[in-house]
């Protein structure tokens, strides 16, 4: 029978392979049929043709044990030892003997066989022999694999009065949770004011009541520094989750969450999803973060969103923080949505009763370069100032948020520059491997001798990262001890974490990196903050880019001046006037938010409005410009009856083709008052119309979009 799936060119061919083949896996399926979609699969089921079962396969992790040794019953008398000694004629056997006996006058009664081998100098098969002749016991207990390391026991740290804001704040947020009711708060406190020491006090709350709790971040790398507070206070109820653990981490943790051995969980926007039952509390940090959301592989969602739905579906408290909220957070917040507390202070330190923000300075690298006093990257003004804070012992977090040497390779003759062959960017030096580099695809290429199209001895590099940041550092400063903190500098497993570490002991003067430096980290001897290029990002083709620009520039302001030595920020800048950062200098949230309102309210962009990306990719261009202007049209009908619902494009995405696949993408506009529900039936009815797209073309569907296509 003919249905949506006869217009698939591989719905025929699927259906015979499997009348001639019986059962069949879908790894077999597309081993003979190459790209067959699970969403033909699923109308073939949907007609009746196809039965599609789930079978479990062998894990691919298991619980992890150790052995562990204690005498058999007939042994632990008090007198056995000595009887065992006396019966015994192996010298090692013996040992074994007297080193258990040892452990359990130590209170250790079942030690690790690994530490009773070690202690004895003995092997396993003096063990074996012993528990064959009845005298020992081997116990299998479970070890729960952990990434925390060094973060397994933190001291529990000194008891600290809440300051009046941060105390005002907390009784909100209890006499909720004691209610036993959803509400959403807006924690919105400045850098420094201590919205972390109000999410412990909080999360106490929840534990004394017998729930639990979680705590988002936006980066793996803040993961580290978050729990050893949070372990400080809650010991080894809490768990860890992130992309970044082995399969056996992850395994152990969900499991144990699931179990309820684990309160607790800590991670990014994964952890949002854990296995905890009970659930009483969920903070979100730095709501205001992208990072937060899940674009690709799907399923596509926010975190942020998702948290404040699974705390109103569990009747649990959820807690969104930040020093510059998102402006959707913030239109919630006052339209009675969320209930919004203020904590506008920094929190006073010891030797220091009053707090302030750090002073912004903005450095105009127009003029310095007139003035003959701008050095490759660096203006004399932030050399000079980093000069002091080393001979002062104080420390230096510098932004620049472009990684590798240079961002483009260029004749000096023809202008040729190195692009990707299989993405429209150019390639990036990366001096230290001597290649170039894609950032999207990841492809390498050898850096070039001379020009690949001309011939010309010359390329230029132009453009600053942070390889070349280092570099210049190295050479205006060469005692200066730096560490650098990009993707390709925390590539391994744990690596965020050592970096931290060793400038939180004081083992380097400079922290340089990308926006990762820019969140949530504390380190009381970092008194000054240099942003090499503070219009980095300002003139993207993006409603959200001078929102971004803010909350960034504040974000890593706020890393000075932490504890008793008073900040300083310095912003280098060709475009002083920016709104962005003339509201940053004064740390004026709320004067940047009326400042950009307006524009967003005339133009129907979030918070005012809703939008809806559409994506549409497949190695041929000329394909994917035809299902693109099919989608477009078939939306646009549709939408029509829908008042005020624009449907724009399709364009060429921001960047036209990324590993081999031509992008192009549709906005979808509509005003808050229309329903989401009308605009998803509007895109159930153009899928269900058009049908499958082409093969190796996609779709893809991204509600409420945080970033360019």
């Amino acid at each position: 029978p003919a249905g949506p799936w006869a217009d698939h060119p591989l719905g025929g061919p699927v259906l015979r392979y499997l009348d001639a083949h019986g059962d069949a896996t879908l790894q077999a399926l597309r081993q003979q049929h190459p790209g067959v979609p699970l969403s033909l699969l699923r109308r073939l089921e949907r007609d009746g043709l196809v039965r599609i079962e789930t079978e479990q396969t062998a894990p691919r992790v298991q619980v992890k044990t150790e052995k562990h040794l204690r005498f058999a019953p007939a042994f632990r008398h008090p007198g056995a030892v000595l009887d065992l000694k006396q019966q015994l004629r192996g010298h090692r056997q013996i040992a074994v003997v007297e080193t258990l006996a040892g452990f359990r006058a130590e209170g250790q009664p079942t030690p690790r066989q690994a530490d009773v081998l070690t202690r004895a100098n003995a092997a396993a098969s003096t063990v074996r022999s012993l528990v064959d002749r009845g005298i020992l016991e081997v116990v299998e207990r479970e070890v729960i694999r952990t990434p925390l390391g060094d973060l397994a026991d933190v001291p529990p740290p000194p008891a600290r009065t809440l300051h009046p804001a941060q105390q005002a704040a907390l009784e909100r947020i209890t006499a909720a949770i004691e209610r036993g009711t959803f509400e959403a708060f807006l924690l919105h406190g400045v850098t420094g004011s201590g919205k972390t020491e109000v999410y412990i006090a909080a999360l106490k709350a929840v534990l004394a009541r017998g729930q639990t709790g979680i705590v988002l971040v936006p980066e793996i790398a803040l993961t580290p520094q978050t729990v050893r507070r949070f372990r400080a206070h809650f010991g080894d109820r809490i768990a860890v989750l992130h992309s970044r653990m082995s399969l056996g981490e992850r395994y152990d943790a969900w499991r144990h969450l699931r179990s309820g051995r684990f309160q607790v969980v800590i991670g990014p926007r994964s952890a949002v999803l854990a296995p905890l039952s009970n659930l009483g509390l969920i903070v979100v940090d730095e709501e205001h973060e992208p990072s937060y959301k899940q674009f690709d592989p799907a399923p596509r969602y926010h975190a942020r969103d998702v948290a404040v739905m699974r705390a109103h579906m569990n009747d649990a408290v959820c807690i969104l923080g930040s020093a510059t909220p998102s402006l959707e957070s913030y239109a919630n917040a006052r339209a009675g949505k969320y209930t919004l507390l203020a904590m506008p202070e920094r929190v006073p330190v010891p030797g220091r009763p009053a707090a302030p923000l750090p002073t912004v300075e903005i450095i105009d690298l127009r003029l310095e370069r007139k003035k003959h006093r701008l050095h490759g990257a660096f203006s004399q003004t932030l050399l000079d100032a980093i000069g002091q804070r080393l001979e002062r012992r104080e420390q230096v977090i510098l932004l620049q948020n472009r990684r590798g040497y240079a961002p483009v390779l260029e004749c000096h003759e023809c202008g040729f520059a190195p692009m990707c062959p299989d993405c429209s960017v150019t390639l990036t030096y990366h001096k230290p491997m001597r290649h170039l580099r894609c950032h999207y695809c990841g492809r390498t290429a050898p850096l070039p001798s001379t020009c690949p199209r001309c011939g010309a001895a010359e390329m230029k590099r132009l453009g600053t990262g942070t390889q070349r940041v280092e570099e210049e550092l190295a050479t205006h400063l060469p005692h200066a001890r730096i560490l650098r903190m990009d993707l390709d500098t925390t590539r391994r497993k744990d690596a965020h974490h050592a970096i931290l570490s060793r400038f939180g002991r004081g083992e380097a003067d400079i922290l340089l990196g990308t926006q990762m430096v820019a969140k949530g980290l504390d380190f009381g001897r970092v008194t000054l903050v240099g942003v090499i290029d503070a219009d980095a990002g300002m003139l993207l083709p993006d409603f959200r880019a001078e929102e971004r620009t803010f909350q960034l520039l504040t974000q890593v302001a706020g890393r000075a001046g932490r504890a008793e030595l008073p900040g300083e920020v310095l912003l280098q800048t060709r475009n002083p006037d920016h709104t962005a950062l003339r509201f940053s200098r004064r740390h004026d949230y709320e004067g940047f938010v009326e400042a950009i309102l307006p524009e967003r309210r005339q133009f129907g962009y979030p918070p005012f409005g809703r939008l809806v990306g559409l994506e549409f990719r497949g190695p041929q261009e000329q394909a994917v410009v035809e299902l693109a202007e099919a989608w477009t049209a078939q939306l646009a009908t549709l939408c029509r009856p829908l008042p005020g619902v624009q449907v724009l494009g399709p364009e060429p995405a921001f960047i036209g083709r990324i590993k081999r696949q031509y992008r192009y993408h549709t906005l979808v506009k509509a005003p808050r008052q229309v329903p989401a529900a009308d605009l998803a039936q509007a895109l159930r009815h153009t899928r269900s119309a058009l049908g499958a797209p082409p093969r190796g073309c996609h779709v893809g569907i991204d509600v409420d979009p945080v970033g360019l296509f």
